[in-house]
């Protein structure tokens, strides 16, 4: 028996990855600081953190994009995600014209991608979202 839409999602887990990011530039490659983190109550999403001198930009990446752009290019709109050379992948983020190029190892972030799919398997995303707001506004 399939549980009931109206059911509890199964407890929230959080995994949180805290790396070095690099800004790829012309001339040279700026490290910084990073946090990406996953929330099983959004299993679709990873959340990119990158801090900046200047304060914190965040980034919301579909969980199957990034790992599809480990193995060859995906994007679409401001999100494009590809492998590069010497073990790493590129993130170009933002308006094509003025995006950032973001640099992370592509190891360590495929180590990082592949506990997420031990808390949420693939195609087991919607069982843990949380459908009772929508109910209970549906139903008013």
């Amino acid at each position: 028996m399939s549980p009931s839409r109206s059911s509890v999602p199964p407890l929230c887990r959080e995994i949180k990855w805290t790396t070095t990011a690099f800004l790829v530039t012309d001339s040279c490659r700026v490290p910084l600081g990073a946090t990406v983190r996953y929330r099983s109550r959004s299993p679709f999403v990873i959340e990119l953190t990158l801090h900046t001198p200047t304060g914190d930009t965040v980034w919301q990446l579909d969980r199957d994009m990034l790992l599809a752009g480990t193995e060859g290019p995906v994007g679409i709109g401001e999100v494009h995600i590809r492998p590069a050379p010497y073990d790493q992948v590129v993130l170009r983020l933002g308006d094509p014209s003025r995006a950032a190029l973001i640099s992370l190892g592509r190891g360590p972030a495929l180590r990082w991608l592949n506990t997420t799919y031990s808390v949420v398997p693939a195609g087991d995303e919607s069982s843990h979202l949380d459908w009772r707001p929508l109910l209970d506004v549906l139903a008013d």
